[in-house]
């Protein structure tokens, strides 16, 4: 148990409800359930509302299952809707197939939209496939663009590959860009490889960002090469630079020859940086080694912080010994802490023997503790090449005495 437990619980025992109610989210924030029983006592004696509030969250975060039951009777006299909609929410984060018909009741006859709102999100979470039809009927027929938002992120949550239909038909036919935006996301979850033509003719025509963006994001997920073509067209000629990311992010998910030579092309022709830093990324996952050089140049040269940490872990990712002296350069000389973490977490994936006195002279110069430890990790991983690489010769001249005994 956490050495902060002991005090927490007896602050969550106090007569001052602010000392409660911080005891309450400190215990969630450390999730650990043997604090529930402690957790579920303060729920029942306490008549406040913010600490009920603060100790049903709490639950959720935890997440043990033994407080199931004692949520759902507690839903059911609590006259507090601020406290009923937390209940339903922590319902969904235990996740107890328990829960189901206290859920789905809710959905259907509580009058409150954002108790119901908060049903319909927590049931989703149950992974219990039953409720689908009462979704879908919720998508079809309710007039409010939160339930229905709801209901289709709960279908996808559920993985309702039978939704994918009714997806298609309202990215095709909705007019409320917020509904076109959601089942574009839900395409992207459940819709597979047969989404991929809705998606691609949408994305065409449509003049939302967010839906366009949501497009973009489902074909990165789909993961398919068929979206290469138009998630290209995207990188290149969309005027939105929030597009444009999502569009490098999504091609770094597909696997296709012809994706690292584009990507470092238009790493070249982008102005801005969030996108570039996100190109950079995308190199990396590829592993693209012809990409060194300009991402070199990036770690260098760069102002923006963003764009020289991704470059920095994108050498690590493509694991290039060119890349070390470089990285030892920004290791030593870059005034962000967060880019000489990463340099120093690539070189743990180089393993530059010829680096190690270098990082160990780094080591006792770096003030930040973050920075240390990651560099204390490159040289730990150098010591186990070293091993390694000794125990393998070893190995070797052991092999080569056998086979010249054989020999002769």
């Amino acid at each position: 148990m956490s050495e902060k437990i002991p005090e927490l619980l007896i602050n969550l025992q106090s007569k001052d409800a602010t000392k409660r109610i911080k005891a309450a989210k400190a215990l969630g924030a450390l999730g650990d359930r043997r604090a529930t029983p402690e957790l579920m006592t303060a729920l029942k004696e306490n008549p406040d509302v913010e600490t009920r509030l603060a100790t049903v969250e709490a639950l959720g975060k935890i997440g043990d299952r033994v407080a199931t039951e004692l949520i759902i009777d507690t839903f059911k006299r609590d006259p507090d809707k601020k406290v009923k909609t937390a209940m339903l929410e922590a319902l969904g984060e235990l996740g107890d197939d328990n829960a189901y018909e206290t859920l789905l009741n809710a959905i259907l006859t509580e009058k409150l939209l954002a108790i119901r709102e908060a049903a319909i999100i927590a049931i989703g979470k149950l992974n219990n496939k039953a409720v689908a039809e009462e979704l879908q009927e919720i998508v079809l027929t309710e007039k409010s663009t939160k339930l229905v938002v709801a209901s289709i992120k709960s279908l996808y949550l559920l993985g309702e590959r039978k939704a994918a239909p009714l997806f298609k038909e309202l990215l095709e036919t909705s007019d409320n860009p917020t509904i076109r935006t959601e089942v574009a996301a839900g395409l992207g979850r459940i819709g597979g490889r047969d989404a991929i033509t809705q998606l691609v003719a949408t994305l065409k025509k449509e003049k939302s960002e967010s839906v366009r963006e949501s497009i973009v994001i489902s074909l990165g997920r789909i993961a398919n090469t068929t979206s290469v073509d138009p998630l290209v067209d995207v990188l290149k000629n969309d005027e939105s630079p929030v597009i444009r990311k999502s569009a490098a992010w999504s091609l770094r998910r597909i696997k296709d020859s012809r994706i690292s030579s584009i990507l470092l092309s238009q790493l070249d022709n982008e102005s801005v940086e969030t996108v570039k830093q996100e190109i950079i990324a995308s190199l990396g996952k590829h592993k693209e080694r012809k990409a060194i050089n300009a991402i070199v140049d990036a770690l260098a040269h760069s102002k923006d912080e963003q764009v020289r940490r991704a470059a920095a872990i994108a050498l690590g990712d493509i694991n290039d010994k060119k890349a070390v002296e470089p990285l030892l350069t920004t290791l030593e000389a870059d005034k962000s802490a967060e880019v000489r973490k990463y340099a120093a977490w690539s070189l743990s994936k180089l393993k530059s023997i010829n680096s190690k006195e270098i990082l160990e002279d780094y080591l006792q110069k770096e003030k930040d503790k973050l920075v240390k430890e990651m560099i204390q990790t490159a040289i730990n991983a150098i010591d186990t090449a070293i091993k390694q690489a000794e125990a393998e010769a070893v190995k070797a001249e052991e092999r080569a005495k056998k086979e010249e005994y054989y020999y002769f």
